[in-house]
């Protein structure tokens, strides 16, 4: 809120009962340590979009992200609750399938109810209660893959019937507090890799054209070449590829162009897209991933490199 607006900003003021989950990655400096800086950025920015997409599909937001800690927040405890769950389901699929680090990510959450004030001047990460405080606390002393309920939001809950243990009075957070242990989707989905595997090139270097080419066929793989945007385009629809490599060095940031441009249509939003530059800068991987890129490949091309970055996302979108 602008200091600027004296009494008329704290008249502005009103107060509005949420619920908040607190959700953090249990010792994620030593997750990090070692590992390749691109598969810690795809990793991690893809856990933050499944913990918002599931608060999204729960009529929450997220309020604040802060390092690897997301802070949700929900109008009603219900949707709350449901939102906790599916994130601790979720978790081990992702795992599987997303996480690309060489060990498992583990969840603590913590899940409080109480009056926060706002203004319509605040945004969401300005937000200052000890409502959020208490849910930054229940996270903190939560276990692994497990989810730390107030009895305000016990209180609060409608619908939900969720198997909670309780705990017993906290008395620094003045709250009785109860656990929930996430349940694991057993499903078992079959899914099998594509035969032949269709990979589209975007690239208009042909000697960099030439050596995947050479690489994929020895691989049994079909490779297609496209040398402008228009060209990918038309043979994404046409051709539909399972996976597409796309230059960033096209002239006039065109492959830059194309990645947003299959991002947003929605007959190839599905396709994993691996990105290959000359740029090798921090920067550069981020703006990649930022834009829905799957991988990411530094120039000049290493076979081994190729072969493992497109194993990976077949394996996350086919298996």
């Amino acid at each position: 809120m602008d200091p600027s607006a004296g009494l008329s900003g704290v008249a502005d003021l009103f107060s509005k009962t949420s619920t908040f989950v607190s959700i953090d990655v249990v010792d994620s400096t030593s997750l990090k340590s070692g590992e390749n800086e691109q598969d810690v950025i795809y990793t991690f920015l893809t856990y933050h979009k499944m913990v918002r997409e599931l608060a999204y599909t729960h009529h929450g937001e997220i309020a604040t992200i802060s390092g690897d800690g997301m802070m949700c927040r929900f109008e009603r405890a219900d949707d709350a609750a449901a939102a906790v769950q599916n994130i601790l389901r979720e978790t081990p699929s992702f795992n599987k399938r997303q996480n690309r680090l060489s060990r498992p990510f583990a969840l603590r959450l913590g899940v409080n109810t109480g009056q926060v004030y706002e203004s319509q001047s605040m945004a969401a990460g300005q937000l200052i209660s000890h409502t959020i405080d208490v849910a930054a606390k229940l996270q903190q002393s939560s276990l692994p893959n497990q989810a730390r309920f107030s009895q305000e939001t016990v209180n609060a809950l409608i619908q939900a019937s969720l198997p909670l243990a309780r705990l017993g009075w906290d008395v620094n957070l003045k709250t009785t507090a109860y656990q929930y242990t996430g349940v694991e989707d057993t499903r078992v989905v079959q899914r099998t890799l594509p035969s032949p595997v269709k990979i589209l090139l975007v690239e208009d270097d042909l000697s960099d054209l030439m050596k995947l080419r050479k690489l994929l066929w020895a691989r049994r793989q079909e490779p297609l070449p496209a040398f402008t945007p228009p060209q990918a385009a038309l043979c994404t629809l046409a051709w539909k590829p399972h996976v597409i490599l796309a230059s960033t060095d096209l002239a006039w940031d065109a492959g830059w162009e194309l990645l947003k441009a299959l991002r947003s249509d929605h007959q190839a939003s599905h396709i994993p897209v691996i990105m290959m530059s000359q740029q090798t800068t921090g920067e550069t991987v981020e703006k990649c991933f930022g834009l829905g890129a799957n991988g990411f490949l530094r120039k000049p091309i290493e076979e081994q490199q190729v072969a493992k970055r497109v194993d990976m996302v077949l394996r996350e979108f086919y298996l």
